[in-house]
This record gives structure tokens, sequence and C-alpha cells, in this order.
């Protein structure tokens, strides 16, 4: 079953969007994150009407770019869908009414042009002042029917910009123009809805309720959207992507942790899958781990001295023991953030894992007893390791955990509440179904 989900807030009330458009799903002004969280799949609708870009980060183009290559129809209108629209237009999202076309041709090209102030969602989103993109074209149509002049209406724009995006209003442009221009312009606009971002938005949602063939996924003469997942569009999509347990959302960042820290046989499962990655082989390979040392010895790579990825216990192992050692840290651990769901071995990168992780999430959750210390967090995972606490960092490494300090972050929610060692075997059945 396909959904049609619908980001929008000042620019039309609820009631206008439900009467339009009776079955999509209705959410506040989209941001940063949001369209990760969806799990949007091919033939579902996104329209993009509102979004926030000053008090939080805006929707990224990547976002956007990567439903489009999922085969999801994205179109926007109105204020940061037509922007959005305008700039990805080529790449397939669809663009609908006179704000995006503007954009689109280059008439307009400031962000400010659609911002606006307003209210919190349980204002309904109220706007507190108008955009500047509407006075521009309420001035444009009534310098063509005559009610104002071309000079007229350049000297109302001119002022109109001047004014910083929150001060922007018909009323406020009335007030600097002479009084029998300021008449005419508002006898005018009572005749006229001079809402563009509203009548826009209609417009938008009227193609999605008719089934508009406009209103199409990408496809034959759109380019395609190349070059998605970057490593940072990994670390957004481990940051917002996730699944609900009981109702609750969990990220994939907070269920991957917990299969990290609590499935008995992840140490094992990230050795094979580093060495796999080294080796060339798959990770079930019986020889993957000698295929792995001997590529990094024919590439020329030596053991370091101890202090590094090894240490004194670790030299006095076999050599070749403590090679795969070395290879399973410096190229499983050696981060620039947290571990993600995407360094997980495929094995536990399934939605059974992630379902299990996300009940570990959960439990944690209901039974936090506040934000431990270093020392506490250091007992419990040494406690569910098996291993001393002064062992800590290198069965950090072992599992893709570049240092303690990130150990500690990512265990800290759970410690709370792992304590007692039935907690700790309970958790740990969970994890080994998957």
């Amino acid at each position: 079953m396909t959904t049609c989900t619908v980001f929008v807030g000042p620019t039309l009330p609820r009631a206008q969007v439900e009467a339009l458009l009776p079955h999509a799903r209705i959410l506040p002004p989209v941001r940063h994150g949001d369209l990760l969280r969806l799990g949007a799949r091919a033939g579902d609708t996104v329209l993009i009407i509102d979004g926030l870009f000053l008090q939080t980060a805006s929707v990224r183009h990547r976002e956007i770019m990567y439903l489009l290559n999922r085969g999801v129809v994205v179109a926007g209108s109105s204020s940061m869908g037509a922007l959005r629209a305008a700039e990805l237009w080529r790449f397939g999202m669809r663009g609908y009414g006179e704000v995006f076309r503007l954009y689109r041709d280059g008439e307009i090209d400031g962000d400010d042009e659609v911002a606006i102030v307003h209210g919190t969602a349980e204002d309904g989103h109220r706007a507190y002042s108008d955009p500047a993109v509407g006075i521009r074209v309420a001035l444009r149509d009534a310098a063509a029917a005559g009610v104002l002049s071309p000079a007229e209406a350049d000297l109302a724009l001119a002022e109109a910009i001047a004014l910083p995006f929150r001060s922007r209003s018909f009323r406020a442009v009335e007030t600097r123009m002479p009084a029998d221009t300021a008449e005419r312009f508002r006898a005018w606009r009572s005749a006229h809805d001079a809402d563009l971002k509203a009548a826009d938005a209609r417009l938008l949602l009227t193609a999605a309720a008719t089934g508009d063939p406009g209103l199409r996924p990408a496809g034959p003469g759109d380019e395609p959207a190349r070059n998605v997942h970057t490593w940072i569009f990994d670390m957004w999509e481990h940051r917002y992507h996730g699944g609900t347990a009981e109702g609750e959302w969990v990220s994939d960042a907070d269920a991957g942790a917990a299969i990290r820290l609590f499935h008995p046989g992840f140490r094992d499962h990230h050795r094979r899958h580093v060495l796999s990655w080294v080796a060339g082989m798959a990770p079930d390979h019986p020889g993957v781990a000698e295929r792995a040392v001997a590529v990094a010895r024919a590439r020329g790579l030596r053991l370091p001295e101890p202090g590094g990825w090894l240490t004194e216990r670790d030299l006095a192992r076999p050599s070749d023991d403590v090679f795969i050692t070395f290879l399973v840290r410096a190229f499983g651990a050696a981060r620039r953030w947290a571990p993600s769901r995407w360094d997980l071995p495929p094995q536990l990168r399934t939605e059974r894992s992630l379902a299990a992780g996300r009940a570990v999430v959960l439990a944690a959750r209901r039974h936090d007893r506040g934000r431990p210390g270093a020392e506490e967090i250091d007992d419990v995972v040494a406690a569910v390791w098996g291993c001393a606490p002064g062992d800590l960092e290198p069965q950090a490494w072992d599992r893709g955990i570049p240092d303690l300090p990130t150990l500690r972050g990512i265990a800290a929610p759970f410690a709370g509440y792992v304590r007692a060692d039935e907690t700790i075997s309970a958790m740990s059945a969970v994890m080994s179904v998957t």
C-alpha cells in the first residue's frame, strides 16, 4: 500500500490539507533528517510545502535525491518545497506553482524570498509576517492591472526587500507608500487573493488528489542522481533512520549500539567482517584470516610498536595471530565518529537484528536510573564482555570502537539499567536469537 506524506506548516491550515487530500499523512514543516525517518518506498509520494531553516538544519538535497533514487515521488511548492524543487527538478523532483517557477527561471534566487516568522505547532504555525515573494507578485500583478505604476511597484518592492524577513508584511510596505498609493493597493488586494504560497500549495495538493500525470517518479528525461551515498550521508542515515518498538521510535544508531554491546557473537562477526574486506573474500570463507594476512604483508604492511593498536600481551602471541588482531583493529576501529549500522557485519545488519536491538534500547529507556559515571560504565561493560575493566580499550577495538570515550558514550544509555547479572543474561539472550 502506497502512502502520501505532506510537510506543511504556516502556508495552509491542517483542515484545508485534509479537505483537499483526505488520506494524506500530515507532518509539520520538514527539517534535516525527517525524510530519512519516513521509510518511504517506491510508489510513495512526499509533498514538501513548508520547511524549517533557521532554528534547525534545513532538509538536505541528498535526502531528497535519496528518495528519488528509491522511486519515491517527491514534489514541492510554495516555500521550502518550491526552493528545493527549483534546485532539483533536473533530477526528478516535481515543482508546482508560481514560486517554483520564479526560482527555476532565475527571477528570484534568495532563500529569504519565502521566509516568514510563524508560531509553533500548538498555535497552528500561525504566520506573523508575509513572504517577500508574495509581496513581489502582488505588486507585479497590481502594476499589470494598472492599479500601480511600474515605478510605484518597483519602489514598494525595494522597500520590502530592504526589510529583514521577520519584519516584512503587506502592512509594513503600505505604511511606506504615499497614502493614495497605499489606498489603491490595499483596495486591489482586498479583491484579489494575494496569498501566493497558499495558492501554490492548493495547486500541488489538487494535483496529488486528482492523479496529475506530472506527479511521477524520477525516470527517463531526468538526470540520474549520482553519488548520493557519501560517508556524510551515511552518517545522516545512521542518525535519523530507524524503526518503532512497541510504538516508540528507536534510531538505527541506538539499535546498532545495542547490537555492538550485547550480541554475544558480535566480536567474532566483526572480526570476520573486517578480514573479509581486507582479503576480498566472503566472511564465512575458512581461509579468510590467512588470506587477509597474506594480502596485508604483500602490500608492505608491518606491525606497529606497542602502544598503538597492540598491547604487550597481544605481542606475546603467535605472529599471525598478532597480525590478524592488528588488521581487525586498524581497519575496523579507526573511525572519525561513533560506529554506525553500516559498520555492522552483514549478518547483524538485518531487520531481525535491528528489531532485537530496538527492544534492548526500549528496555533500557524504560528502566533508566540516571546517568552513570565513567567508572560505573566501565564496570558494567566489563561485566557484559567478561573482561577486566583495565582491558576494556583493546576489547572495544575488537568490536570496532576506537577508544574509551567513544565506548562510554555508546554504553552510557544502557549502563544505568544493565547492572544485575540476570539483566545482562536477558539482554544477551534477546540478541542471540538474531
